[in-house]
């Protein structure tokens, strides 16, 4: 009961600090979730706010930082400052790796355009296995209707052919996730570049 009460004062506050900022423009507020992945959103999800967050301006300047409301343990500050070395890694990188908005575009264009060739081409491998085994299947039946068993080799080839289909199809779901995964990525990158780009020129001007 306490822990609840606890988390819905720093609701109320979290809410008046928002209002009494607002003026300023829209705020942002960093966290982290439940896979230890830094969360930069313009809410919390409320069982993040007891953990602990910090405010930023939309520009992703540090404006506060907001203590847990219990007691961290060894593990838990481990976690966080592990997540938060991570976003600064990848805020380096992105800096480093690009220039402009447009070179991730670009960038993220070759890699998708890749994954889709990959993709047109598994899909073209499976329609080619399975015209093949239904060539096989033809055999097989006429074997069949003649009254003859079917040959060994027929029914290898039948089975290599399916077992062939499946593992093809199962690569083919994975190159769709991580198609979605990488475009998932570079999306990320460049929001987190515009707002990398705007503390930076806020930072100059102050």
């Amino acid at each position: 009961m306490e822990g609840f009460k606890r988390v819905c004062v720093i609701l109320l506050l979290l809410s008046w600090t928002a209002a009494s900022l607002g003026a300023g423009g829209i705020r942002l507020y960093r966290y982290i979730n439940a896979e230890g992945v830094v969360v930069i959103d313009d809410k919390i999800p409320p069982g993040y706010v007891a953990q602990g967050y910090d405010i930023l301006s939309s520009s992703g300047q540090l404006l506060d930082t907001v203590e847990p409301s219990q007691p961290q343990n060894a593990v838990e500050k481990a976690l966080r400052q592990k997540a938060l070395a991570a976003r600064e890694k990848e805020d380096r990188f992105i800096l480093i790796s690009y220039s402009s908005v447009a070179e991730i575009q670009a960038a993220m264009a070759r890699k998708l355009g890749q994954l889709d060739r990959e993709v047109k081409s598994i899909n073209t491998n499976i329609k080619g296995s399975k015209k093949r085994i239904a060539f096989e299947q033809q055999r097989a039946a006429n074997y069949q209707r003649g009254g003859r068993a079917v040959p060994e080799n027929v029914t290898e080839t039948l089975f290599d052919l399916e077992l062939e289909v499946k593992k093809s199809e199962s690569l083919l779901e994975l190159k769709k996730e991580e198609y979605e995964k990488t475009e998932e990525r570079y999306e990320g990158y460049i929001e987190r570049y515009r707002q990398l780009k705007a503390q930076k020129e806020a930072e100059s001007e102050g």
